[in-house]
């Protein structure tokens, strides 16, 4: 019990550095500084960053609702995609996935899996209840998506 503790403490410290400085910019020892344990407990419970990464996810996808849409209109439907499935933090994780992906595959397939694919599936399932076109639903997250993350590049850059 004591182990899955400071295996969770870990992965909860790593999320806001993963986040904030990437997978090639967040170091063991920044992880060890924010999680308060030593870098043997570290190692002992992760591999590399990478399995550090992939265990990240699995711990945030567990706290997220499920993937369901209860719209009645397209319009309500587009907002309840831009509330629950494309919330800020879901979008920096998308982000860290597409940008720096090549370093955590495996963490990546957790995410696609564990969030993507059941997201864009209940939208599809929706979208059917609503006679809409899924290719077009498709289409439109896939937009809104890269805008979100568009425009955190641009603020980003504007703050360098």
């Amino acid at each position: 019990m004591a182990q899955n503790s400071k295996k969770d403490q870990i992965a909860q410290a790593a999320l806001s550095l993963f986040l904030e400085h990437g997978i090639k910019g967040t170091s063991v020892d920044m992880v060890v500084k924010a999680s308060g344990v030593s870098k043997p407990t570290v190692y002992n419970h992760f591999q590399d960053k990478s399995y550090l990464l992939a265990y990240v996810i699995e711990c945030w996808l567990q706290a997220q609702p499920s993937p369901t849409f209860q719209a009645s209109t397209e319009k309500a439907l587009i907002q309840e995609m831009d509330t629950h499935w494309l919330s800020a933090e879901a979008c920096r994780l998308y982000g860290l996935c597409l940008g720096e992906g090549e370093r955590a595959p495996s963490a990546v397939a957790v995410f696609i899996e564990g969030y993507d694919q059941p997201w864009r599936a209940a939208l599809e399932e929706q979208g059917r209840k609503l006679n809409l076109s899924t290719d077009w639903l498709q289409a439109c997250a896939s937009h809104r998506l890269l805008q979100r993350l568009l425009a955190r590049s641009s603020a980003a850059s504007e703050a360098h």
